[in-house]
């Protein structure tokens, strides 16, 4: 049932980002919005710790992914991400730690597709072919599956949606669909380390999400100028 502007009052539990979002949409709907925070500072798990003299430690996120979400939050109210603060792409994008050596995985596309073939020879080539289905996953993903409201099954009724359903490959597990381009060890735990974001494991988790691998290795991994209490000023603006 839709709420009533002229007579509802909404509270918002939670200053993070999905609070702030909430808020933000709710009241540029019309609704009157209350955002109720336990912590004396807003953020959620973004918040940050500042010390006496001038240090400040973000406390939860460390890395931005997805800059085109961000994108879209702040283009919905007329404005630019750059508005509120700016970003620094991280080169390389972070390291993975083994036991016997440590991978510097690159911003750059192509030096990580050099640092793939160094490894294991013609993965350069199944990389390509890795990101273009993962890319396919996320922009259908994005556009069709995460920006629906939610309120019917109807919404996701879509011409586009269905044709792709194979591809998304929602019945395959993201350990296997791994595994069927890469054979060297460091590349597969490289491959699969994204899904940790996710709470799951490999074997657990759809091939669909090996968008995450879009989002890390092609999107790129960057960082707010400030910490991440810079992303939060800005949605509280």
């Amino acid at each position: 049932m839709p709420l009533k502007k002229e007579t509802t009052s909404v509270a918002v539990i939670g200053s993070g980002f999905s609070g702030l979002s909430t808020a933000a949409y709710l009241a540029s709907a019309g609704y009157k919005v209350e955002v109720f925070e336990k912590n004396k500072d807003v953020g959620g798990r973004a918040r940050q710790f500042k010390t006496d003299n001038g240090f400040v430690f973000d406390m939860g996120p460390s890395w931005y992914w997805m800059p085109d979400v961000f994108d879209k939050f702040f283009a919905d109210f007329g404005f630019k991400t750059s508005d509120f603060y700016e970003l620094v792409l991280l080169s390389p994008s972070f390291s993975v730690i083994f036991k016997e050596n440590k991978l510097a995985v690159p911003s750059d596309y192509n030096e990580l597709k050099d640092l793939f073939e160094k490894l294991e020879i013609g993965s350069a080539a199944k990389l390509d072919k890795f990101m273009e289905e993962a890319a396919f996953k996320y922009h259908v993903g994005m556009d069709k599956l995460v920006y629906k409201p939610g309120l019917s099954l109807t919404e996701f009724i879509d011409i586009d949606l269905i044709k792709g359903m194979f591809k998304l490959q929602v019945f395959t597990s993201f350990s296997k669909h791994v595994k069927k381009y890469f054979k060297h060890p460091q590349l597969i735990s490289l491959m699969e380390f994204p899904v940790l974001f996710l709470g799951a494991t490999p074997e657990d988790t759809p091939a669909l999400y090996s968008l995450m691998n879009y989002a890390g290795l092609k999107l790129g991994t960057w960082y707010p100028k400030g910490g991440f209490g810079e992303v939060i000023v800005g949605m509280q603006r």
